[in-house]
């Protein structure tokens, strides 16, 4: 044997076994603790032997994770599982989704249907029409393979599960993955073993589905390509030995609307890609000269064939040097395209392992050189990828299978608009956003009559079955609400109908989205998207009489390469992320609650990579501003943009708890926004260090707290067990020492010790609160406005005070006012003139943002705005 080799199978060896024997310690700490334990956690004896191990992992610091699903009969319990993080021998956190009483509620492990029954049950229930339905191969008795039976890219494995639905019966079902022929949809179901009816149904593709504003008024000029720092490099000491380079827009730049296109030389780094990025066998020498490797496969999909195509090549010397002069058509381009995609998918897989997202974390790596966790399952990146427009998004199966990433050009068209021409009382221009699909509006416009869609299922206008009033549709304006089908197949049902154009209202506050979906080519009539309160105004409207309108495009239309925007990228990215270390790599349905924050930690990680020395925290920071045509400090694709001033972003947590604002990316939004926060006031805290890899700043300590929560937050999370991961991260890797500091972050949003998330698997039941824990007290009052020779707002000398101090002697008698920020007048309180101070008690109001108004006689009232609180600070 070679010399290499050998002493290579000897160390591996060496490790596979410590590792073994460790992983029996830490799984007999853990049996022995669910034996002393499982009764204080309503379960039972058996609930508390009989489960199996799913995932186990051990970091630097000595801490395993340890992920486990309970069983019965022999058969895994999908829904039933729970994480244990362990020191030194000892669970030190539990992360408890068992199930109680399992044996007394499972039903028969016999099937009353074959396999290839439950595909079949299934594709009829998804839409999709199966063929050729039968079994490959026998694994066992309770678990087989089918054929892709026409449905499904890949072969579907089909196994026996119990399926948990809720807190009654069990029931046995064929769990099964079916990964849809044009990529949209990657299905992990499970079907009644008995009634074939769909018992759980998630999607491991997430979607960026991006509220609306392309084309807002100052924000349409094309692509500045602007000058900035040069990029970050890598924590290598020395580089690595394939000499590559790579011309891209290079974090911590953006975008090309936030930097310069450059060349960027072995940007790989050392320790998570030693032998480069286009190696995959761990010895010398590259296997690839494209955009291949070991932790990505980048190249386009322009024909929707859900496959890599057309891939650039760097020749032997793996130099990547293509230019990108907008404007181009994107074809002309592609080469640099798929370059910055292969770059920054390398640099995040980078980054993230450095944090623990590792071999045995569950990463994306097509050949594992540690030895731990499953290979084979490099993210394939999809360059303007032909499936649709507006969108991008991410596929995260379980470990062992390639993650998929779907990139997508971008449509902006300036200032389209709607006018209601009658009834006089709601006439006017109304604010949309064109689909991302179908033809675009033209400067000659539609005008028409609206007409209400009616279907025969409730919500019956919501256009999602069958249409009952299409002689009442031809040749009018369909006004359809948005609802569970695709925008697409809507659209597609209108215009069979006759419609002539249509107008989705949207069923979620703010503003309205671009319309994204594939179009099988048969759309010939626009369609445009109205916010809810104006799509209300309209259909109220349209109750009482007829509502005329036109729709018109105004502008040019053009595209925006989302290759290009390395948050977008990151973001796409960081749901493979958050789902791997979720429960756990080989446990990826743990993001499909309700009040699951994925889109929160996906906008973070973009945020967090492209943070520059002399940012600014209160100023706005927007995402997606370069495939929106906007510039560099636009307000973006979310609610508002990314800020610590409370005057620039407002939202808190009780918002996620409005019918108005629900819906995974509204959710995200206020998470993501407590973790900026959080992450400024460690930089503020610890100063900011430009090395993303090893650095020591506040930023990278924040890095720390969030990747390490995700490990030990519960399956199925909800805010506050996000919240109180990131407070257990910091007593495991700093001792506690930023507790107060974390407390404070989001007791300032709304998740202070005393709020609640209800159930995890509920968006309507949270409630905030202001408050911290009594370690941290101590009274506060923080002015967010202040204004030279103003009143000052400071704490009082008593528990829950709140003093207020005239810039000079009153010389006259004033009044002050305590304001609610919804306006409401909460106390109203004299001050005699030659007063210097007052003194108002606040013990009874809530920690939260309020209005003071000091209105002196003859003078014109001032106010200022500031937020109470409990701090240690």
């Amino acid at each position: 044997m070679n010399p290499f080799l050998r002493r290579a199978f000897l160390v591996l060896l060496v490790a596979i076994t410590s590792a073994f024997t460790f992983a029996q310690n830490s799984e007999s700490a853990v049996r022995q603790w669910m034996l002393e334990q499982y009764a204080d956690h309503g379960l039972t004896k058996s609930d508390a032997t009989d489960w199996r191990i799913t995932d186990q992992s051990t970091d630097k610091r000595g801490i395993t994770y340890l992920y486990i699903r309970q069983e019965a009969n022999g058969l895994p319990v999908h829904g039933a599982v729970a994480n244990f993080a362990l020191r030194n021998g000892e669970v030190i956190n539990f992360g408890n989704r068992l199930q109680a009483d399992v044996s007394g509620r499972v039903g028969s492990s016999s099937p009353g249907m074959h396999a290839a029954d439950a595909v079949r049950s299934a594709a009829r229930q998804l839409g999709l029409a199966a063929t050729d339905v039968r079994v490959t191969e026998r694994i066992s008795h309770t678990e087989v393979v089918l054929g892709p039976s026409g449905i499904s890219r890949d072969p579907i494995p089909a196994e026996l599960v119990y399926q948990v639905v809720d807190e009654g019966a069990i029931p046995l079902a064929w769990d099964l993955v079916i990964r849809e022929l044009g990529g949209e949809h990657w299905w992990h179901v499970a079907v009644d073993a008995q009634s074939g009816k769909i018992l759980r149904q998630i999607d491991w593709i997430v979607s960026c589905t991006v509220p609306a504003g392309l084309g807002r008024p100052g924000y349409n000029a094309a692509v500045d390509l602007v000058q900035a720092a040069p990029p970050v490099p890598a924590a290598a000491a020395m580089p690595p030995p394939d000499g590559s380079g790579y011309r891209v827009f290079p974090f911590p730049t953006e975008s090309p609307g936030h930097g310069p296109h450059i060349l960027v030389n072995d940007p790989a780094d050392p320790v998570a890609s030693p032998h480069g990025w286009h190696d995959t066998d761990g010895m010398p020498g590259a296997e690839y000269t494209i955009t291949r490797g070991n932790n990505v496969y980048a190249g386009e999909d322009w024909a929707d064939t859900d496959v890599i195509g057309y891939s650039p090549d760097g020749g032997s010397g793996l130099i990547f040097d293509f230019p990108f002069t907008p404007p181009q058509d994107p074809d002309d381009y592609i080469d640099a395209a798929i370059t910055n995609l292969f770059y920054t998918c390398n640099v995040l897989h980078d980054v993230w392992y450095h944090y623990g997202f590792d071999e045995e974390s569950g990463n994306f790596q097509q050949t594992n050189y540690t030895g731990t966790g499953l290979g084979e399952d490099a993210v394939y990146a999809q360059a303007q990828d032909g499936s649709g427009t507006n969108n991008a998004n991410f596929g995260t199966p379980e470990d062992g299978s390639p993650g998929a990433m779907q990139m997508y050009l971008w449509r902006t068209t300036e200032a389209d608009s709607f006018i209601v021409n009658s009834p006089m009382a709601i006439a006017g221009d109304y604010t949309i956003e064109v689909g991302g699909f179908g033809p675009t509006l033209t400067s000659g416009g539609i005008t028409a009559d609206l007409v209400l869609v009616q279907d025969d299922t409730a919500p019956a206008s919501d256009g999602c079955e069958t249409i009952v009033n299409a002689a009442a549709l031809f040749g009018k304006i369909a006004v359809v609400d948005r609802g569970s089908c695709t925008f697409v197949s809507k659209v597609l049902a209108l215009e069979a109908a006759g419609a002539i154009a249509v107008i989705v209202v949207n069923n979620v506050g703010g503003a309205p989205i671009t319309m994204g979906g594939t179009d099988p080519g048969g759309i010939t009539i626009p369609s445009v998207m109205v916010s809810m309160a104006n799509g209300q105004t309209i259909k109220n409207a349209m109750l009482n009489g007829v509502v005329n309108g036109t729709l018109r495009g105004v502008g040019t239309e053009s595209l925006r390469d989302s290759d290009f925007d390395n948050g977008i990228i990151a973001h796409e990215y960081g749901h493979g992320v958050s789902n791997r270390l979720t429960g756990g790599p080989n446990n990826v349905d743990c993001l499909g609650n309700d009040e699951q924050m994925g889109e929160g930690w996906s906008d973070w990680m973009g945020m967090v990579l492209t943070m520059q020395a002399g940012d600014i925290p209160q100023t706005g920071r927007g995402v997606g501003t370069f495939v929106k045509a906007e510039g560099p400090d636009g307000p973006g694709i979310r609610p508002a943009p990314y800020s610590t001033d409370m005057a620039v972003n407002p939202y808190t947590y009780g918002i996620t708890n409005t019918g108005g604002f629900q819906g995974v990316h509204a959710r995200g939004f206020v998470w993501a926004t407590m973790l900026w926060d959080l992450t400024w006031d460690l930089v503020d805290e610890e100063g900011f260090d430009p090395n993303m890899y090893t650095g020591t700043g506040g930023n990278n300590t924040a890095m720390r707290l969030v990747m390490d929560g995700l490990k030990l937050q519960p399956c199925e999370p909800g805010f506050v067990d996000g919240r109180d991961a990131i407070l257990l991260a910091d007593e495991l890797n700093y001792g506690g020492v930023h507790s107060c500091l974390i407390w404070k972050a989001f007791a300032r949003r709304g998740l202070g010790y005393s709020a609640t998330q209800g159930s995890s698997l509920s968006s309507n039941d949270q409630v905030e609160a202001f408050d911290i824990p009594a370690a941290c007290l101590s009274v506060g009052v923080q002015e967010v406005a202040q204004r030279p020779n103003s009143f000052i707002v400071a704490p009082g000398p008593g528990s829950a005070q709140m003093q207020l101090m005239p810039g000079s002697e009153l010389g006259t008698d004033a009044t002050v006012r305590l304001i609610g920020m919804d306006g409401r007048l909460l106390r109203e309180v004299r001050m005699p003139r030659g007063s210097t101070t007052l003194t108002l008690d606040m013990s009874s109001l809530a920690h939260a943002a309020y209005i003071v108004e000091l209105a002196a006689e003859n003078t014109r009232p001032e106010r200022k705005r500031f937020v109470y609180y409990i701090t240690g600070w």
